[in-house]
């Protein structure tokens, strides 16, 4: 399908914006100078925000397109619904847009997307539960992998060349979501194992920057930094165990880790918190709960038995069933049923 994607509007005191048309049937609209993001008063801001939809729908009208899907990623932008004509929405949910730590109730521009939505999108299994049953035309599609981009084996990075093995990595955002004080008490109790955490950093809680700091400190611990796009299957490619320490808690049972079938594509062997969507696939990943069972699955997949090429081909199969192109063909065929 041509796309026109809208990026958010500048707001009316920053720089102009521009509009950057990429090769190919994906367009990146930047709304102009003149269709700034304002607050107040309302009624401006919706003539604005109709405006920039309309500026958007126009490019595609201008391709030859016959029917228009209004697809949506976030609730924030629900008056959407009403700003602009389209053919079919299509409300596509890949986070807990609370971000909350604590259970908390759909919100009212979120529960009008997912009644009036043609079409829902939902990435998790416990969003499912929550969110699903509101529209009859509800599709799961959990996140996926580039396959062929963290299953093709590359050089090492040289950033990670002279970490001494076994490597117990993790690529992703250092965020609050991450369980440090696990983290600190697996480095500490494993001297000789090299933690490996890449990534850029995110704004952390107090505890958790304490907690970080001391990780900081430890010699068997490294920060490689944030990595571009490109470099990411080098990085998880090149440590033994891929894990993903997440604290449990309400806004972490609602995810789906992108990096699951990133790690899994790779063929290393994989520990995750006990996480709902993790839970399914407990065939390939280890998913413990206590410090001793960390310890214990760390230990398990640094052994040969771990290390089977039977054992690998399961674990890229099922990364392999994720690929993004199998998922998006799903979306697309569904969207076609819907419009």
């Amino acid at each position: 399908f041509p796309v026109v994607w809208v990026e958010p509007a500048h707001h009316w005191r920053s720089a102009a914006g521009e509009r950057v048309v990429p090769q190919g049937p994906l367009e990146i609209y930047t709304p102009e100078w003149w269709l700034p993001n304002v607050h107040r008063p309302a009624a401006l801001a919706r003539i604005l925000h109709a405006k920039r939809l309309e500026r958007a729908r126009r490019r595609l009208v201008e391709q030859g397109c016959k029917r228009i899907v209004l697809y949506v990623w976030r609730p924030d932008f629900a008056s959407a619904l009403d700003l602009i004509h389209h053919d079919l929405c299509c409300y596509h949910i890949d986070d807990e847009y609370s971000f909350s730590r604590e259970d908390t109730p759909i919100s009212p521009e979120e529960m009008t997307l997912l009644r009036r939505a043609g079409l829902v999108i939902i990435h998790s299994p416990r969003l499912i539960q929550k969110k699903g049953s509101i529209n009859p035309n509800t599709l799961f599609v959990p996140n996926g992998v580039d396959y062929r981009a963290f299953a093709t084996p590359v050089q090492e990075p040289p950033q990670l060349a002279a970490i001494p093995s076994p490597r117990i990595g993790y690529t992703g955002y250092i965020k609050n979501q991450l369980d440090f004080d696990l983290l600190l008490d697996l480095a500490r109790r494993h001297p000789r194992w090299s933690f490996v955490l890449t990534g850029p950093g995110g704004v952390l809680s107090a505890d958790d920057a304490r907690a970080l700091a001391a990780l900081q400190s430890l010699e068997n611990v490294y920060f490689p930094g944030a990595q571009p796009v490109q470099a990411l299957p080098a990085f998880t490619q090149w440590v033994d165990v891929g894990i993903m320490p997440y604290k449990r808690d309400a806004y972490t049972q609602y995810i789906f880790p992108m990096k699951l079938n990133e790690y899994l594509a790779t063929g290393r062997p994989v520990v995750g918190s006990r996480i709902p969507s993790l839970e399914r696939f407990d065939h390939v990943v280890s998913v413990p709960q206590s410090l001793d069972q960390w310890s214990s699955a760390l230990e398990a997949s640094l052994a040969p038995e771990a290390n089977t090429p039977e054992r690998i081909a399961m674990r890229k199969g099922e990364a392999a069933r994720h690929d993004w192109d199998a998922l998006v063909q799903r979306i697309s065929t569904q969207i076609q049923a819907c419009s």
